[in-house]
């Protein structure tokens, strides 16, 4: 969910306003986002509720590309390809934004995203491997999102393509460049 003050809001967040600030670092759990990864609708075994209801964690697809050895082929993946249900849905919603990447497994730190489908630090199997995840925690800050595009999936044509249909652009966007210690030459 998009809240233009706040930025994206976790499930969590969302079913329980205002946000226990105090119980975020029992929620910020290995065992948590895995349930969330791998187990998303199942229920929550500290709740009884399905863990999709309140999972602190948010979803960012960046796409990927699955490899068939059999065929020597790459398949790229792509955003819109997920935002559509793998094409069930005609209209996707991709909203372009950054988050820091931990360089190595930080669950409990709030301020970092974990790159959830890179095999060097996630090793454990899963079946949704080629989702190209990146699972941010609590929320995605407004001033991190640069614009929403709404793209609809136009299935009569010959191409079955995707058509950008309209742009929101975030006036208040602080582009990532700011974090950069990269210092010009004088």
């Amino acid at each position: 969910m998009i809240d233009s003050r706040i930025g994206i809001t976790c499930n969590w967040w969302r079913e329980v306003d205002p946000l226990p600030s105090g119980e975020i670092a029992s929620k910020l759990t290995a065992q948590n986002l895995n349930l969330h990864v791998n187990h998303f609708g199942s229920i929550d075994p500290a709740t009884g509720k399905p863990f999709c209801e309140e999972t602190p964690f948010i979803s960012l697809s960046c796409g990927t590309v699955e490899r068939s050895t059999a065929a020597r082929t790459n398949f790229v993946h792509t955003a819109l390809w997920f935002g559509t249900h793998f094409g069930q849905k005609p209209v996707a919603y991709l909203y372009y934004c950054w988050v820091i990447l931990a360089p190595r497994s930080a669950v409990a730190v709030q301020g970092v995203a974990e790159e959830v489908r890179d095999l060097n630090t996630y090793r454990r199997y899963s079946p949704y491997q080629t989702e190209g995840e990146v699972a941010a925690k609590i929320v995605v800050p407004a001033n991190q999102i640069n614009r929403c595009e709404k793209w609809e999936w136009d299935r009569d044509s010959e191409q079955r393509a995707f058509r950008l249909a309209g742009t929101h652009r975030n006036p208040g966007f602080v582009p990532p460049e700011a974090l950069s210690n990269v210092r010009e030459m004088l």
